[in-house]
């Protein structure tokens, strides 16, 4: 079964790539030329790349793959931007080249078994405030902020066809090596400081992310179609609960920042305007305080769990020793 997985060599998408192989597909991993392939070094994978700009290219590219392969059976589009200097290339990148890809496969005479959209609980936006209720997939999205919105806008796209065989993965935060979002995390703590913005306590659900990479390998291989699903450990969390259990598992005591929400805010707005003089976003902008802001990012995954069979492998200490372990052996920390 030929698979082609877009974003291979993003932190999430290595990981994809490395179950895909695992499972016996051969591996078609679509990357761009300046792309690093630090973490896609095994040599069964092979490498296309996909001109998601250009419909009529991305159709000729298509093509030739499948006179040079044969059917394109499976397809895990990961691609896409997760912090940008403008909502115009939010758009672009999470919406339109995700259309672009998806025209093209359907206008495809070869019958694609199954397309992965990983999309984000950013896309349903949070639950109720103050309350650890998780959000279910049936609840009404309320994105707060543009990435959000960008995915959903693919996610309304898909579910409006009636005759593609899409499958939506919602993924919470997730860790593990290779992870430079979460590291900063780490690296505080390590360095003894614990920092809390807005002083809230926030529930939170989290996947790491060998777990997350078995899940949308499962939902690509599994019979399930047009469906839409949440996917973590199934479990609670808090800030402070995964500060302490990061802690513990470091040996490290820290001193505690609370950091009034409006004084982030005010960070948040010049980190943006030097993203935006040096063309480099930042991962801290005002669009993001939209979510720091709000208490629950809890999400429900049973409807995945009970679909598929599927079981986390990894416990919330697990993950993030694995991960203490790789930043140390890579001296991130």
């Amino acid at each position: 079964m030929n698979i082609i997985i877009t974003g291979a060599s993003g932190f999430i998408g290595g990981f994809i790539v490395e179950k895909a192989l695992d499972e016996g597909l051969s591996v078609f991993a679509a990357v761009r030329s300046s792309s690093s392939k630090k973490y896609l070094q095994d040599e069964r994978i092979k490498f296309i790349e996909l001109n998601f700009a250009r419909p009529e290219v991305l159709s000729e590219q298509l093509g030739d793959f499948m006179k040079s392969h044969g059917n394109i059976d499976y397809v895990v589009h990961n691609a896409g931007v997760t912090k940008s200097l403008t909502m115009e290339e939010y758009n672009l990148v999470n919406f339109t080249f995700a259309k672009n890809l998806i025209d093209a496969l359907r206008a495809s005479s070869h019958q694609l078994k199954k397309f992965v959209f990983v999309s984000s609980l950013a896309a349903s936006g949070p639950g109720a405030e103050h309350s650890d209720e998780p959000i279910k997939v049936s609840d009404p999205c309320r994105p707060v902020t543009e990435y959000g919105r960008s995915k959903l806008k693919t996610e309304q796209y898909l579910t409006s066809l009636q005759d593609f065989p899409y499958v939506i993965m919602r993924p919470p935060a997730v860790f593990g090596p290779r992870d430079a979002d979460m590291f900063s995390f780490f690296q505080l703590i390590q360095n003894k400081l614990e920092l809390y913005i807005g002083g809230n306590l926030q529930y939170l659900s989290f996947i790491y992310v060998k777990d997350l990479a078995a899940a949308i390998v499962k939902a690509t291989t599994s019979s399930v179609k047009q469906k839409i699903y949440f996917i973590s450990d199934n479990h609670k969390y808090t800030n402070v609960l995964f500060s302490e259990r990061i802690k513990h598992r470091m040996a490290k005591k820290t001193f505690v920042i609370k950091l009034p929400l409006f004084l982030v805010h005010i960070v948040a707005r010049v980190t943006e305007t030097v993203g935006k003089l040096t063309q480099k976003p930042s991962p801290l902008n005002v669009d993001k305080i939209n979510e720091l802001k709000c208490s629950n990012w809890l999400c429900d995954s049973s409807d995945f769990y009970d679909d598929t069979g599927f079981k986390a492998q990894y416990t919330l200490d697990g993950g993030i020793d694995e991960t203490i372990n790789w930043y140390k052996k890579e001296n991130w920390l």
